[in-house]
């Protein structure tokens, strides 16, 4: 099996793109790395453009590996390659990814149950809230200004393949997002250290938007003043608080329980 060989344009594309913010948001592009992730991006509804392969890569699968259909492949030398990749131990395969877009209404259909995020600044941290909606059965997320770039390679990375799954809504006026939602009928969840009620005491039965604030600060002010239900995590150790990504997986996990998508009630 033989690939074709990139542009330089092509190369300096994908280079800029894993490291700049502002140049994946002006190209409309990203780049997902590894396998089950490329594989994850030429089975989901969004636009491959390319993909690249390390010689070593091509030596070891290229004759097993046959799910590129029309999109256009490249293979670089492994030592070019490992000047393009974002991993200290790169499995050899890249794609680069046309982004969506999304609205409101593509994650309220139904009895919709919607992840909020205010100021979540950690790439590990937003990577796995994703994956973990992702697997809770979450509609959709909306990330707020002031959230790390959810196409940041380590986020892509966390959410191994996730990203691919539901909707997500990033640069959020997170005020606005919410006030949109409580008109189409969702009940705002907000987590708090202040919140007077445990999570497990609300319902999250119907429609639904469960807010988890930044890892240093919480929930902003401005979202605590909205009309809400403040609700914690009870916490009979020592630790100060949890990771808002357990948070997260917590709460998300309840919300499931009590819809019957893990066992009936």
């Amino acid at each position: 099996m033989t690939f074709g060989e990139p542009s330089k344009r092509q190369i300096n594309l994908v280079k800029a793109l894993i490291r700049l913010k502002n140049y994946r948001k002006r190209q409309g592009l990203f780049v997902v790395e590894g396998l089950r992730a490329t594989q994850e991006a030429l089975n989901s509804d969004y636009a491959v453009e390319f993909i690249v392969l390390s010689d070593d890569f091509v030596k070891r699968y290229g004759e097993k590996f046959h799910g590129f259909g029309d999109v256009k492949v490249y293979e670089v030398p492994q030592k070019l390659y490992r000047t393009l990749s974002d991993t200290e131990t790169p499995q050899g395969i890249m794609a680069v990814v046309r982004m969506k877009k999304f609205e409101i209404a593509d994650l309220c259909t139904g009895n919709f149950l919607v992840v909020a995020l205010d100021g979540i600044k950690d790439p590990g941290n937003m990577g796995t809230i994703i994956r973990t909606a992702d697997a809770a059965g979450a509609s959709g997320i909306l990330a707020g200004k002031g959230c790390v770039d959810v196409y940041n390679p380590k986020v892509i990375r966390s959410t191994m393949g996730s990203i691919f799954h539901l909707p997500v809504m990033e640069e959020i006026d997170l005020q606005w997002a919410l006030k949109e939602l409580s008109i189409k009928g969702a009940k705002i969840v907000v987590t708090s250290l202040g919140g007077k009620r445990s999570y497990l005491d609300a319902d999250y039965t119907s429609p639904v938007v469960i807010v988890f604030g930044s890892e240093a600060e919480g929930v902003s002010k401005e979202i605590l003043n909205m009309p809400s239900e403040q609700v914690k995590i009870p916490i009979p150790g020592k630790a100060e608080s949890l990771n808002v990504a357990v948070a997260s997986g917590i709460l998300l996990y309840e919300a499931a329980r009590q819809r019957g998508a893990l066992f009936p009630l």
